[in-house]
């Protein structure tokens, strides 16, 4: 992933990601994981206020089981609690990854490749004989649709004949 698609997983600026990882003195990976994690630390940092090394012990412990948890966060005492849906957690993320990876995924450089050419030709290389169909597209709409009654009654009485 490019930088700017693990911000964009992430739901976070790449400027808040760069200086988060260098305040919480952590290097920053463009990977899926990562960007599930920093998504994590970032909703708990702007949406709850957490401190950034909470939001990160926070985000480190809810990551490693997959359902909704309880966990025990800025509260040494235990009278507060944090509940980490996961499973809806994952839901937003894997919606913020898909942005990412179509609408942030660089051009490639260089021409654009032309087209690889006729489908009719191609269907000849590959070996198809399109005789059948060529001959039916030379037809008027009315005159295949007479030829398809024609078949369908030959079929009728060839099942009849049995």
């Amino acid at each position: 992933m490019t930088p700017r698609q693990t911000a964009v997983a992430a739901g976070a600026d790449l400027k808040w990601l760069t200086n988060s990882a260098s305040l919480l003195r952590r290097r920053l990976r463009y990977t899926v994981e990562a960007a599930r994690w920093w998504g994590l630390v970032r909703l708990l940092v702007s949406d709850l206020g957490l401190t950034l090394r909470a939001a990160a012990d926070t985000a480190t412990s809810a990551l490693k089981t997959g359902q909704a948890q309880s966990i025990p966060a800025a509260d040494s005492a235990g009278a507060v609690r944090i509940e980490i849906d996961r499973p809806r957690y994952e839901s937003i993320f894997l919606a913020n990854l898909s942005r990412a990876l179509i609408q942030e995924t660089p051009r490639r450089r260089g021409r654009v490749r032309e087209r690889a050419g006729d489908a009719i030709a191609a269907a000849k290389r590959f070996g198809i004989d399109i005789g059948l169909l060529q001959t039916a597209l030379e037809r008027t709409p009315a005159e295949r649709l007479a030829m398809l009654d024609r078949n369908s009654a030959f079929l009728r009485a060839a099942r009849r004949d049995k």
